[in-house]
């Protein structure tokens, strides 16, 4: 879907797009710029990637405040707002995972912008 697949770069263009209108009502404030992004994020850094037809897959579990979500990419975790956790924390989280779908086929609206803002569109 993009003109690179170099997961890490994409992860950082991503996290250099994400602002407090993508999200939700109970994440807004945070004091962490992360926070609350994790699900679209990850959403769309699984479009980016080529989705299921080159082999990602979105994961999640339970954290403190909710649930975590991530990609996984040839053995791979990818995840755009890991630097929400400390190490440790992370590292539970990451052992409960699952994998899981996201809730449509294409990207959210949320996703689709930040796509959009990562191609340039």
């Amino acid at each position: 879907m993009t003109h690179t697949t170099d997961p890490k770069l994409l992860i950082k263009k991503i996290q250099r797009v994400l602002s407090p209108e993508l999200l939700q009502k109970k994440w807004r404030g945070s004091t962490n710029p992360l926070a609350g992004h994790c699900y679209v994020a990850s959403e769309a850094l699984y479009h980016l990637l080529g989705g299921s037809k080159a082999g990602v897959k979105a994961c999640s579990a339970q954290c403190p405040g909710g649930v975590h979500w991530w990609i996984e990419l040839n053995g791979w975790k990818l995840d755009p707002t890991s630097s929400q956790f400390d190490p440790q924390t992370l590292e539970g989280i990451y052992a409960q995972g699952r994998g899981r779908g996201f809730l449509t086929c294409k990207p959210s609206k949320r996703a689709q912008v930040i796509i959009d803002r990562v191609l340039g569109y």
